[in-house]
C-alpha cells in the first residue's frame, strides 16, 4: 500500500475483514461491518476523511447484498486515481458472507477503474482459487446443507501467488540482522540448527529465535552467543508450551481431510488415492512440502514432532489411570505381594 501510494499512479488501501467473522451467515451485520471497516481503514490509513461519511450514507439506503459494491462503485468515483484495494483475512469469512462478497466483487468488474477498483487483492491462508472446491472457502448454505453452485468469481483472476518459507540463505540473514543491531552472535551450529529444525517456515524461524534471544535468561545476555543447545531448548519450550502457532495446527488436525493424510505420513504407511485438492490444501497450510525428486513430506522437524503429540492427546488422556499395588510411595517396586497375592520376583536390570 505504501509502495503504490508512494509512485503517485494508484490510490491504494488495505482494509483487514475479520471483524465480519463474529457475524458468521448474517448477512446484514457482516455486509455492514465490512464497508465500515474499510472506510475506516481508507480514513486511518490513507487520510481519506470522507470515506466513512460515504459508507455511514450507504448503509442507511442500500440493501446489505448491494451494499459492498455500491459503497466501492460510489467511493472509487470520487477518487482522483484508480483504486487499488487490498483486502486481508478474506478466509476468515463463512457461507452466504463470503458469497455475498465475492458475487459483489465480480459484478463490479465491468465498472473498473472509473467506478471500482482497478486492482483487488484477496490475501488469506487459503488460496481462492476458484470455486470447483468450495470445501475450502467453507461456501455452503447452513440452511439446505448444500454447497452453492453456479457462476465464478474468479474468472476474472490475474494471478495467484503464495508467500513460501525462507530459503536457508534468507533464514541466515534474518538471524544475522539480530547480531548487526546487538552483537551477539548465533554459532555455526545454531545457524544449521534453526534451519533444520524449521526449513524455513517464517513463523518458526521467529518464534525459535525471539525465545533463544529474548526469553531465555542466557539468550539475553548479549555477550553470550546463541549456540545450537539454546536453539533445543527454545524448541522444547514451543512445544511444551503449544504457543499459538502450533496450537493451530492442532485445531487443523481435527478436519478429516487433513488426518487422512497426516496420520499414514507419520505411520509409514502408503496414502490412499487422494484428491489433489487435498493435498494442495496441506501444502498451502504449511503442513506439507514438495521433497527434492517429487513425493511430499512432513513441512519440517518440528511439525513431525507436533503431530503425531496432538494425534495421540485424546487417546492418552483418555487411557484408565492404573494404581498398581506393588508400589510403594515413590513409585518403586514393593518387593512383596503382586494385586493377587502371589510372590513377584523383581529381576534388576
Amino acid at each position: 500500500m505504501a509502495h503504490l501510494n508512494r509512485e503517485g499512479q494508484y490510490r491504494a488501501v488495505y482494509a483487514n475483514l475479520e471483524g465480519a467473522q463474529a457475524y458468521r451467515e448474517r448477512i446484514d451485520p457482516a455486509m455492514a461491518t465490512i464497508v465500515t471497516d474499510i472506510a475506516t481503514w481508507a480514513s486511518d490509513g490513507v487520510g481519506d476523511t470522507q470515506a466513512p461519511a460515504l459508507a455511514r450514507e450507504v448503509l442507511a439506503d442500500t440493501p446489505p447484498g448491494s451494499a459492498l459494491g455500491v459503497f466501492l462503485s460510489r467511493w472509487c468515483a470520487r477518487l482522483d486515481a484508480p483504486l487499488v484495494l487490498l483486502l486481508d483475512e478474506v478466509d476468515a469469512l463463512v457461507g452466504d458472507t463470503l458469497i455475498s462478497l465475492l458475487r459483489q466483487l465480480r459484478a463490479g468488474y465491468t465498472k473498473r477503474p472509473k467506478a471500482f477498483p482497478s486492482s483487488l487483492v484477496l490475501c488469506g491462508v487459503r488460496d481462492l482459487r476458484d470455486l470447483r472446491d468450495l470445501r475450502d472457502y467453507r461456501i455452503q448454505s447452513s440452511t439446505q446443507q448444500a454447497v452453492i453452485t453456479g457462476g465464478s468469481a474468479f474468472n476474472i483472476k490475474a494471478e495467484s501467488l503464495r508467500l513460501g518459507d525462507f530459503s536457508e540463505a534468507e533464514t541466515r540473514t534474518l538471524l544475522q540482522e539480530h547480531t548487526q543491531e546487538t552483537g551477539q552472535v548465533f554459532t555455526p551450529e545454531a545457524l544449521q540448527q534453526v534451519w533444520t529444525l524449521t526449513q524455513g517456515q517464517p513463523w518458526l524461524v521467529n518464534a525459535l529465535a525471539y525465545q533463544a534471544c529474548f526469553r531465555s535468561p542466557e539468550g539475553r545476555d548479549r555477550t553470550r552467543p546463541i549456540d545450537a543447545a539454546m536453539i533445543e531448548a527454545a524448541k522444547e519450550h514451543l512445544i511444551l508450551h503449544r504457543v499459538t502457532h502450533l496450537d493451530q495446527l492442532a485445531d487443523k488436525l481435527r478436519e478429516e481431510r487433513v488426518r487422512r493424510i497426516i496420520e499414514p505420513m507419520l505411520a509409514g504407511e502408503s496414502l490412499e488415492q487422494l484428491p489433489l485438492s487435498d493435498i494442495e490444501y496441506l501444502t498451502d497450510l504449511g503442513l506439507l512440502r514438495q521433497r527434492g525428486g517429487g513425493g511430499i513430506e512432513i513441512a519440517n522437524p518440528i511439525y513431525r514432532e507436533v503431530l503425531p503429540r496432538t494425534l495421540a492427546l485424546v487417546p492418552q488422556a483418555s487411557l484408565p489411570r492404573i494404581n498398581p499395588t506393588w508400589l510403594d510411595d515413590q513409585g518403586q517396586v514393593d518387593e512383596a505381594l503382586s494385586p493377587g497375592g502371589r510372590r513377584i520376583k523383581v529381576i534388576r536390570a
